[in-house]
């Protein structure tokens, strides 16, 4: 392929222009936007099918070099920290501005009769949603233990057959810690295998990113004639709050790289346009964890070992996108019907919300909305006939929710990860003096 088109495909006005061409025939052909949609499964597909290898081949080949790295063990207190600060950033600033833009609260009639059409008009989907909510809220403190301890694979061949992210996650973690006291003689042949499959994969998802234009302009326009205007009208206020939350997230993370990496915030959010351009067209945290570790490591200079282990890692455990929803969710169910919250229900909202964010990984956006269910029971809301309403926007919330996802991952690294005084970045000119690190283990 010619290097011109190749550098045409990868610049962000490739994507922009497929974009809005994409929108443009999911408002006006939408019959021929939803046979779009085999080719967009098509390159999750295929992006997915290297994120396996890549896990397992990374954390493994990562956790052998930091066994030996005497800051090794600081970077679990570390991976706590982050998850705890990035889950409490999240909870304070959605809470904040549902409670203050207060988007359930509906004076116009006109409006709260289109609401109640949206929500009468498919009776299937409430009523299904009502048989699974009865399901889940008895229990759902068993349900939650119950979650965590299925993450432990019994069969690890069956989760990679059945793409369980998590449970390969532990699998790799476990393996890669049991690696790491083998003897370096041993298992030096096992440990270049493993960064040959690695690089492998990386030149894979390369090729692949030839096909994300066109990939962007399936995917907006399936996601376009599904959604439509008039749904996005109803909930504009719901999808502002959201919208704001994801903003104010990812404006804070850039700022954190920025300090992290010693550049500037433009030449962080530069760096990260591939990953934020795959993270709404593919709406998976997990398919951009490829991208994210290239950012992170090619373009931003932080020390590559690092960060193969503690993307994949927190891609997992770091959830700021659902817990993001699990709060604004149920606070626009209790404006929508009058109910007003204590502060008692304020902090158990934020406390749920966390630990159901952590149980969230691999889930599908449809998965996730079920859960803001659980909440809502825990705190008397009747979320059956509102569920209809986050279903219709899904698409909308999904994508926020992925960007915010990739961003929080990618701050909560970077706050980690040392720089590679070695490294050769991109945009050298932009960066400020690199800060001594430690060498690559």
């Amino acid at each position: 392929m010619p290097s011109r088109v190749v550098k045409f495909l990868h610049s962000p006005l490739s994507v922009a222009m497929f974009l809005v061409a994409g929108v443009l025939v999911g408002v006006y052909a939408p019959g021929f936007a939803r046979s779009l949609a085999p080719f967009s499964k098509l390159y999750i597909d295929l992006l997915k099918m290297i994120v396996l290898p890549l896990i397992v081949s990374s954390i493994i080949f990562s956790l052998r070099s930091l066994i030996h790295d005497p800051k090794a063990g600081s970077y679990i207190i570390k991976v706590a920290a982050a998850v705890v600060l990035v889950s409490a950033a999240a909870v304070a600033v959605a809470m904040a501005l549902t409670l203050l833009m207060r988007p359930g609260e509906i004076s116009d009639p006109a409006i709260r009769a289109a609401f109640g059409q949206i929500v009468s008009r498919d009776t299937v989907s409430t009523e299904l949603q009502m048989n699974l909510h009865e399901i889940a809220a008895p229990g759902s403190q068993s349900r939650l233990i119950d979650t965590l301890l299925s993450v432990v694979p019994s069969n690890i061949f069956q989760a990679l057959a059945t793409g369980d992210t998590v449970k390969v996650l532990v699998f790799a973690l476990l393996f890669g810690f049991a690696i790491g006291r083998v003897p370096v003689a041993v298992s030096d042949p096992l440990a270049h295998s493993l960064d040959t499959v690695y690089r492998a994969c990386i030149i894979l998802t390369r090729w692949f990113n030839l096909m994300l234009p066109f990939a962007t302009f399936a995917m907006i326009a399936d996601q376009t004639a599904i959604v439509g205007f008039r749904t996005l009208r109803l909930m504009v206020d719901f999808l502002g709050v959201i919208g704001l939350a994801t903003a104010l997230l990812v404006a804070v993370s850039i700022v954190v790289v920025a300090l992290r990496t010693r550049r500037t915030p433009w030449a962080v959010l530069r760096a990260h346009q591939d990953v934020a351009v795959m993270a709404i067209a593919t709406r998976s945290s997990v398919a951009c964890i490829p991208a994210m570790i290239d950012t992170l490591t090619e373009r931003l200079g932080l020390r590559r070992d690092v960060v193969e282990l503690l993307v994949p890692l927190q891609t997992a455990i770091v959830r700021a996108g659902p817990i993001m929803l699990f709060v604004v969710g149920p606070l626009f169910v209790a404006q929508l019907y009058g109910r007003v919250l204590d502060g008692s229900d304020l902090v158990f909202l934020a406390v749920v919300s966390v630990l159901l964010g952590l149980t969230t990984a691999g889930m599908s956006g449809i998965t996730v909305l079920t859960q803001v269910g659980i909440v809502c029971g825990y705190l008397g809301l009747p979320f059956e006939a509102a569920f209809v309403l986050f279903v219709a926007v899904d698409a909308v919330t999904d994508t926020l929710r992925t960007v915010t996802l990739v961003f929080t991952i990618d701050a909560a690294t970077a706050s980690i990860a040392p720089l590679d005084p070695d490294a050769h970045t991109y945009a050298v000119e932009e960066a400020l003096p690199l800060e001594p690190a430690a060498p690559r283990a």
